[in-house]
């Protein structure tokens, strides 16, 4: 079989010493004279040349044949022929741009592929193709051999993600692909240069497009008020239609005018009776912002129980009216959260989720003095406690290992504490009300992101708008014979396991879900695209030319010939015989 390649086509240069050897062939010695004694012993001869050397035919002979086989030894010997290897495969490995925009491309990422791979295949060897998203935590689309089926498999590929870096997937890519295979990047925007040895082929370019870019719910108004933004993305003015809809009800579609680069807020109440709605756009190239589903938003409800004081009471009012979807606790409803004072002279303990306060009654002590220190935690994140003016008094009992929030000097002043059955309690642990905690606003921040902790932490129904793809961390039953999740999108429902609940994501594609575990709903929501700069077509652009560059050296995906040592001693063998039959001595002629 001829070789696949020749590591050193230099060495064919070799060859020239053919010719150079049958015209040395070509040249005739000059006759040598020999005496005799007698003429007739002479046999009649030819009439030979005697002027020295010149062009005769060519005289056939061993030595030229011999010659011409060692030129031809050491041409094939200097070229270095190589092989392909039994089973060489050629990876290609092609990470596929999945934000948003590449949606309204996903035609051409198809048509490009199917023109631009086939020249970049070697001839005579496997082939094997990967295809992955460019996200982190992107899916692999394919991985085979046949780029029909590769292709094929971008038929129905959604890309859903916002805009990110793709160096992990590249990364990734060239490690499947090894250091001698193809990296190919397909995205919608011109890139100079990709990392990782990668090559580029952009497919994109500048779209008008029309969408919704967020929407905005007044659900304290009855009935309640809705605010959709609507932007124009392109360069030219633009004409839509658009219709508001809900259940089976649909208004009749209105026209809207939008300039260049406009933003407009469309805005209305929702249908009496009805808790979601759907305002739709007439579709262009991009579809994903142009559907804009949208439900009143409801938070778990907390229930509140107050263990009030005399002091406390004004304090405990206001807090109660800034937080939301509140309920009193009752026997058929007992509390999530407890506003509490606590008298240190007569202790009564606390039980469950609480926010306590310190308050002595009508002993107040004298204001205490030194550094406030507050340390790094989510609850006090960007809280500013230097104006608080605490006064001396006994204090809570702080437990084990209480986390402290703030300290003066060596006292807590304020902590979570953590009981024996789990619950948790912010601690106010100094003189609440003959303080000037409550004027400041760091108290009513921190007790409104405890209680919100509290709230999130409850099982219970939760109604909201979410983007495309959003986290949803829903709270759920976990002990060992808990059932999984359920998220829900029309007709379709997916069964999450429980240890993949807390990466649960909203749906990629705009519309309505639920997420539930047996028959407890968990979330019902409301899905919806407002990435604006996967919409912005205007820095799309194509270009990019694959080529069939490869990093991998012919040594690393061939074999050499491995019989070249013996090419070499034949070669030797043929010189040697073609000197001695050169250089042996004529037979002496007959003396009469």
């Amino acid at each position: 079989m001829f070789p696949e390649t020749f590591a050193n086509p230099a060495g064919f240069w070799a060859l020239l010493a053919i010719p150079a050897i049958v015209l040395i062939h070509f040249l005739q010695r000059q006759s040598v004279e020999l005496p005799v004694s007698t003429l007739f012993l002479l046999e009649t001869l030819d009439k030979e040349s005697v002027g020295g050397k010149r062009f005769e035919r060519i005289r056939q002979s061993l030595p030229l044949w011999l010659q011409i086989l060692v030129a031809l030894l050491l041409a094939w010997v200097l070229a270095a022929p190589r092989w392909e290897r039994s089973g060489a495969v050629q990876r290609i490995a092609i990470v596929v741009d999945c934000s948003a925009s590449m949606a309204a491309f996903r035609d051409e990422a198809m048509i490009s592929l199917q023109q631009e791979v086939p020249p970049l295949l070697r001839p005579r060897i496997a082939s094997e193709f990967t295809l992955v998203e460019s996200h982190r935590e992107g899916e692999t689309l394919y991985h085979g051999s046949n780029l029909d089926e590769l292709v094929a498999s971008l038929a129905n590929w959604e890309p859903r993600r916002s805009a990110h870096q793709a160096e992990a997937a590249l990364r990734a890519a060239r490690s499947v692909a090894g250091e001698g295979g193809l990296v190919l990047f397909l995205t919608d925007h011109a890139i100079e240069e990709a990392p990782f040895g990668a090559q580029v082929l952009s497919v994109g370019r500048p779209l008008e497009n029309v969408g919704f870019t967020g929407v905005a719910i007044d659900a304290t108004s009855d009935p309640p008020f809705w605010r959709a933004t609507i932007r124009n993305y392109g360069t030219q003015d633009q004409t839509r239609e658009w219709i508001l809809a809900s259940g089976n009800r649909r208004t009749e579609p209105r026209t809207l005018e939008l300039e260049a680069g406009e933003t407009r807020i469309l805005e209305g109440r929702f249908p009496e009776d009805a808790d979601r709605i759907r305002i739709e756009l007439q579709p262009d190239r991009f579809t994903l912002d142009d559907r804009l589903p949208a439900i009143v938003p409801r938070a778990k409800p907390l229930v509140v129980a107050r263990r009030d004081s005399e002091r406390l009471s004004g304090e405990f009012d206001a807090i109660l009216r800034t937080l939301e979807s509140v309920r009193p606790a009752s026997s058929s409803a007992p509390p999530d959260l407890t506003l509490s004072a606590y008298n240190p002279l007569a202790p009564d303990p606390v039980a469950g989720q609480a926010v306590v306060c310190v308050d002595p009654g009508n002993n107040p002590g004298g204001f205490s003095n030194g550094a406030l220190v507050a340390t790094n935690h989510p609850l006090m994140e960007g809280l500013n406690w230097q104006g608080l003016l605490p006064r001396k008094s006994p204090g809570f009992p702080t437990g084990e290992s209480p986390e402290v929030l703030l300290w003066q000097d060596d006292r807590p002043l304020i902590f979570l504490a953590t009981r024996d059955d789990g619950s948790r309690q912010l601690v106010f642990n100094f003189d609440v009300p003959g303080s000037n905690v409550t004027r400041l606003p760091a108290f009513i921040v921190l007790v409104h992101r405890f209680a919100e902790s509290v709230r999130r932490d409850k099982i219970a129904p939760l109604a909201g708008n979410f983007e495309l793809d959003q986290a949803l961390a829903p709270t759920f039953r976990r002990n060992g014979e808990s059932s999984p999740l359920f998220l829900m999108t029309g007709e379709e429902r997916v069964s999450i396991p429980l240890e993949q609940a807390r990466i649960l994501r909203a749906p990629g594609t705009p519309g309505f879900f639920r997420v539930q575990q047996d028959d407890v709903l968990l979330i019902d929501g409301a899905a919806h695209f407002a990435d604006t700069r996967e919409a912005d077509f205007s820095h799309a652009a194509s270009g990019g030319r694959l080529t069939r560059e490869e990093t991998e050296t012919a040594q690393d995906r061939t074999l050499r010939d491995d019989r070249w040592a013996l090419w070499l001693l034949v070669a030797l063998g043929a010189i040697l015989l073609a000197w001695y039959r050169l250089a042996s001595p004529s037979r002496e002629p007959t003396q009469g």
